[in-house]
């Protein structure tokens, strides 16, 4: 074998320096020539041992949050079933306080009925205990934001009046209301029922 092949063969692990040829199976080779040594398997081993760990711990936050998920759903679904208790009731009872309140006006109303059936009952006491009814009910429907559209005299506005039909007139400006055939109202400043109403336009020939 000559120096230079010696050479060579010293240089690779697998090739036999003194022979120059490679080792046969069965012959002994040194362990940190082999592919697979014991350090890389080790190594290999903890690798897949972390991976194997991280799986297992990726796989019980799953699962916890899935569990959390079911319990944020079934407080949704609890609180969406109270709300819409909740407007049912409100609908059902909106009424309520408004109700209570024309109780006080049909209580008046009754005590008039039964002094209209007495004896020595005027006109002017029967006028009067309408007028007091009156005035009872109109409070009650203000002390809940509904007032009464009035506007005779006042320049029509087809926002809250309707016109009935127009008349000639030469006491009343045009466009202006001269009669008020039905009254409107408000709740809340939003049109609950229009003014029905006369308009005055000019006369003809003016």
């Amino acid at each position: 074998m000559s120096k230079k092949d010696k050479a060579q063969a010293e240089q690779s692990p697998l090739i036999d320096a003194d022979t120059g040829t490679m080792p046969h199976p069965g012959q002994n080779v040194d362990d940190e020539h082999l592919l697979a040594s014991t350090e890389d398997m080790l190594e290999l081993k903890s690798e897949v041992e972390t991976l194997t760990q991280s799986l297992s711990e990726a796989q019980q936050k799953a699962e916890e949050n899935y569990e959390r998920l079911l319990r944020k759903e079934a407080e949704l679904q609890n609180a969406l079933r109270r709300g819409q208790d909740d407007q049912d009731k409100a609908r059902k009872f909106a009424i309520e306080k408004f109700a209570e309140s024309l109780l006080d006006v049909v209580d008046g109303l009754e005590r008039g009925v039964e002094c209209c059936a007495g004896e020595n009952v005027s006109i002017k006491d029967v006028a009067e205990g309408l007028t007091l009814s009156q005035k009872a009910f109109v409070d009650c429907l203000s002390s809940y934001g509904i007032q009464e559209i009035n506007p005779m005299g006042e320049a029509f506005n087809p926002s809250f009046h309707e016109a009935l039909t127009m008349q000639e007139s030469s006491e009343h400006a045009p466009n202006t209301v001269m009669t008020v055939i039905q009254k409107g109202y408000t709740i809340h400043d939003r049109l609950l029922r229009p003014a029905r109403v006369v308009v005055a336009k000019a006369p003809k020939g003016e």
